[in-house]
Formats: C-alpha cells, structure tokens, sequence
C-alpha cells in the first residue's frame, strides 16, 4: 500500500510516518505544500492520502478535488487542526473522512488497516482475471 502524507508541520509527518512504519508501511511519500502533492500524484499513485487543509501555498481544500479526480480509488483523509465550520462541497464530496488534529494513535491506526483491508481488497478483485483484456 502507498501511502503520501501532505502536511507542512514536521512533527506531524513524523507522527503519520513513525506509526506507519510501526504498522509494517514503508512505501510512504510526503509533500511539506499542496503543489508538491498535486506533484507527486501526477507522478504516482497512492492508496491513501492524509491531507492538511492550511498550507503554504495551495490550501488542502483547493487541491482536495483535483487530488480525488487524480487519485480515484485513494482513500483521502482530511486531518487538520483548522475544520470549516460549514463543509465545503468539495470537502463533504471528496474527503472519504475529515478528523480534527491532534489525531491520537488508536484513530490514525484504525485508519491504516481499514485502507490496507480497502488496498488488499482490490488486489485480491485485480488476481481474479483470467488474462488479459482485450478491446473488441
């Protein structure tokens, strides 16, 4: 599972990044603004995305619905100490799950298995094929 943590505070990256790793991820990307993740998505695909909302630059809110037009079947978590008060459109169709900071261990666990079950899942759907497809 690829895992791409967008958030410009350090002690946060390292919290996602240390639990992650504690929990056997090690194929985890991270974006400090909303560019250097719009960026990395252009580049790659990701299984889950834990998004900032205030950054420098791009906010996570501007690039909330390009990210889930890049990255469909990604899980995106907004985590932000900076909830709006009335969701957006593109916050209430676009994030999968919106957690106000500071996240505690348990919750950002629980988060990481359900999108590994989620990512397994698809694996086992991808194994069903009997070869190639091919167009008509």
């Amino acid at each position: 599972m690829k895992i791409l943590v967008v958030d410009d505070d350090n002690t946060v990256v390292d919290f996602f990044t240390q639990a992650a790793n504690a929990m056997g991820h090690s194929d985890i990307d991270t974006a400090g603004t909303g560019e250097e993740a719009l960026g990395k998505v252009i580049r790659d695909t990701y299984d889950l995305i834990t998004l900032d909302i205030r950054m420098p630059g791009a906010s996570g809110l501007e690039i909330l619905s390009p990210l889930r037009n890049m990255c469909p079947h990604a899980i995106i978590a907004v985590i932000s100490g900076h909830i709006p008060d009335q969701p957006t459109l593109d916050l209430a169709g676009c994030a999968d799950l919106v957690l106000g900071k500071p996240v505690d261990l348990e919750k950002f666990s629980k988060l990481l298995q359900g999108a590994e079950l989620i990512y397994k899942t698809m694996e086992d759907i991808k194994e069903l094929s009997e070869g190639t497809l091919e167009t008509p």
